[in-house]
This record gives structure tokens, C-alpha cells and sequence, in this order.
């Protein structure tokens, strides 16, 4: 175990890396090879991803077919790996881990519904520049158990693994900055259109009120018209201010498990009156049983506020319907349907692109920055979510979220439960 040979391969794997911009391939060899030469059931090298505080599977070798996401908790113990940065050997994972940590518990979830049984277990933290970037776990060796012994020799492809995610994260981070030069000339030009008009609208009227008589009907109305202009900046500077914390990959608020019910019952609430000022119907159906999901609380409002304010903003006339309801044991599904002006055909592929709006609403009264909508899927993929989108021009549209579900009201792993 961990002898010459593995050495070797390992050696070649990194040769291979320095050159090499498909590090997802690499680092699934490097679990082959840990597999193979550990004589173990599963290998699992995890990425820790620090916008949602969790780890999520890069390469996977063994009988999981699905990506596996855990929070970085001691109530997994590969978060727990994460969070505490040390490496450990458990002996049976259905014992008693309170020796490792208090807190520490193992979710069988995963094994009762796969017929699996989970027994010994390594974890070690891939480090690099004492920075936590992910964590190897291998899973039941087919002859005898895991020992010291093994956990030491897991340590130098640890540090191999370490280098494979840093070189990854800094690949993407240039992918990332060569895409920004292109957008950053957008950007200012629409913000320099957007928030001209209502700045330079709302100077005017200022001036205007310095030529009306106290008590003046006049002042009362430009005044009203000032608050609504400014208001307008307001919702823009947010969009765009929310859209860059979500690009530069921070959360909202803190990450937790919710209720998808309370939190979309709450964030649909204020619309509710700006339904019936408009004199549409705004219906709204939850489960009678709490659907948990973990998430970035103010993210997940501002996903149902964005999509619900849209659907309210481009409906003249008719229905708004909110619904949520679980799809199946894994996910759940939140929709929004309204009976609006809908979108163009040609535009919909365009549709959560920043800075976008469709042709059907340019140069008209309904105001919009086009910002909202990206935030909206930014968010919703980080979290292992989709949006998806349908539309008709002039019969309305539906926003359709599916969202993994985790198994109850704490702290635990995304569905497929996993160790």
C-alpha cells in the first residue's frame, strides 16, 4: 500500500498536470490510482468551495454516479475533515466517533438506500500554502481495515491533490479576469445610461421646487415624482451591487438549512399589495409539510423576490401564481407563472445575460436594469440548483427553480446523503 508504484504514477500524473487545463480528468486518474493501490471501495476527492461552505465532488471513483455535496460541519466527516484541516482514520463509521469529535456523526441516508454499508474510512485535507482547498476520502479497504499506517501514506497524494486544486482555482480566476475586460466596458456604459436619467430627472425637479409656493399642490407632486426617480436609482445601485457580491463569489447572508416555505411565503409577501394596487391576482400555494434546503438565506429571497417582482412589473392584467412543491425525494421545485407581456421568441436565449432586457420592454415606461436575472441563475447553480425558463409573447411566462433538498431540519448533507 502507498509502495514504489504508486509513487511513480503519481509522479507521471503531475508531469502531466503542469501542462494539462482538464484538471477534472487528472484528479479522476489520481483517484484511480489512490483506489486501486489502497484497495478501497470508493475514492473521493472534494473540492471545498468556499461560496456556499461546502464540498462537492470533483472526481468520484467507486459506486456513486451523482456529484455528492457536504457542508463543511462536524456533522459530516468530510466537512469535518474541512473544517478542522486534520487527517484521521475512522474504524467503523457506524461506532462511536466522539473520540474524533463530540459532534461528529456519520448519516447512514445515503447507505440505507443504496443497500451499502460504510465501515472504514480515511480523510485527509488537501493543503496547500496552509490553506484548506478540498479533502480525500477513501472508503472501506475490501481486505482488513484501514490503520495509521494507510492514513500516512494518503498524506503525499494529499499534497498532490492540493496543487491540482490551486492550479484549477487559478485557471479559473484568469478565465474569469480575461471575461471581465470584455464586460467591464458594458457595464459602464449602461451604468452610465441607466443612472443619468434618473439622477439628471431628479435634479431637475429639485430645481423646481425652489421657484413653488409653500403648501403649493405643485410641491407635494414634484416631490412625489423626486422619491420615485430616486427609488429607481436605489433598485439599480442594489441590483448591481447584489449581482457583483454573487460574481465575486460571497454570500448574501449566512448559509443555513431553511424552509423553503417560510422563506418563500416571507420574500413573496410585500408583493402581494402591488398586486392588488395593479388589480391583478396574486396566488400563492405551498406544501403543508416544511421543504428544507440549504442555502444562502438572503440569496434565496432575493431569487423569489426578483422572479415575483418581474412577474407582478410585466403583468398588465390577469394572474401571478407562486408555487412550491417538493419534485420528488430529492429536489425541490419553486415556480412562478404570470399571464405578462411575455417574451419575444428571439430573446429568450438571451434572457439571463447582465444588462439584457428584451426587445418588448425597451424604450417603454416599465423600468429595468436586466441585472436581476443573472443574479437570479448565479445564484441558484452555486447552490446545485437550475432555472429554467418558458415564455410566449403576449400570454406570459414561466420561471421554473428545482433545488436539492436536504433530509430534515439541520445541519446536514445535500441529497444524495453521503458520508
Amino acid at each position: 500500500m502507498m509502495q514504489a508504484g504508486i509513487d511513480t504514477r503519481l509522479l507521471d500524473l503531475y508531469e502531466e498536470m503542469i501542462g494539462s487545463t482538464d484538471l477534472t480528468e487528472v484528479l479522476l486518474r489520481i483517484a484511480r490510482v489512490v483506489g486501486e493501490d489502497f484497495d478501497a471501495e470508493r475514492t473521493t476527492i472534494y473540492l471545498l468551495r468556499e461560496d456556499t461552505q461546502e464540498l462537492e465532488s470533483v472526481a468520484v471513483v467507486g459506486n456513486v454516479a451523482r456529484s455528492i455535496r457536504v457542508p463543511v460541519s462536524p456533522q459530516s466527516l468530510a466537512g469535518y475533515c474541512a473544517s478542522c484541516g486534520r487527517a484521521f482514520v475512522v474504524p467503523d463509521a457506524y461506532g462511536d466517533l466522539s473520540g474524533i469529535h463530540p459532534d461528529l456523526r456519520f448519516d447512514q441516508t445515503w447507505d440505507r438506500r443504496n443497500g451499502f454499508r460504510t465501515r472504514d474510512i480515511l480523510c485527509v485535507p488537501a493543503v496547500f500554502r496552509e490553506q484548506t482547498l478540498g479533502v480525500i476520502q477513501v472508503i472501506n479497504r475490501r481486505g482488513g481495515c484501514f490503520d495509521a499506517a494507510a492514513l500516512a501514506g494518503l498524506i503525499p497524494v494529499s499534497r498532490l491533490v492540493a496543487y491540482a486544486l490551486y492550479h484549477a482555482r487559478l485557471y479559473d480566476e484568469l478565465l474569469t479576469l480575461k471575461a471581465l475586460r470584455k464586460q467591464k466596458a458594458s457595464f459602464m456604459r449602461v451604468m452610465v445610461h441607466e443612472l443619468k436619467s434618473p439622477v439628471a430627472g431628479s435634479k431637475m425637479l429639485a430645481t423646481g421646487l425652489l421657484y413653488a409656493r409653500p403648501g403649493d399642490e405643485a410641491v407635494a407632486h414634484a416631490a412625489a415624482r423626486i422619491a420615485n426617480r430616486m427609488d429607481e436609482l436605489l433598485a439599480l445601485v442594489e441590483d448591481i451591487l447584489n449581482l457583483s457580491r454573487v460574481q465575486q463569489g460571497g454570500v448574501l447572508s449566512d448559509v443555513l438549512v431553511l424552509d423553503l416555505r417560510e422563506e418563500t411565503a416571507r420574500a413573496s409577501e410585500p408583493y402581494v399589495t402591488q398586486a392588488a394596487a395593479k388589480g391583478l391576482t396574486l396566488q400563492r400555494h405551498f406544501p403543508s409539510d416544511p421543504v428544507w434546503a440549504r442555502f444562502d438565506r438572503q440569496g434565496y429571497q432575493l431569487v423569489v423576490s426578483n422572479l415575483v417582482s418581474n412577474a407582478v412589473k410585466y403583468t398588465a392584467t390577469g394572474s401571478v401564481t407562486v408555487r412550491l412543491l417538493p419534485e420528488d425525494d430529492h429536489r425541490a421545485v419553486l415556480e412562478v407563472r404570470d399571464t405578462g407581456i411575455g417574451i419575444p421568441r428571439a430573446d429568450l436565449p438571451s434572457i439571463f445575460q447582465e444588462f439584457f432586457r428584451a426587445s418588448n420592454v425597451r424604450g417603454g415606461d416599465i423600468k429595468g436594469t436586466g441585472v436581476g436575472l443573472a443574479g437570479v441563475r448565479e445564484i441558484v447553480e452555486r447552490f446545485g440548483g437550475a432555472i429554467e425558463m418558458d415564455s410566449e409573447e403576449g400570454r406570459g411566462s414561466r420561471f421554473c427553480v428545482r433545488i436539492p433538498r436536504v433530509s430534515g431540519g439541520s445541519d446536514c448533507p445535500i441529497s444524495p446523503a453521503v458520508p
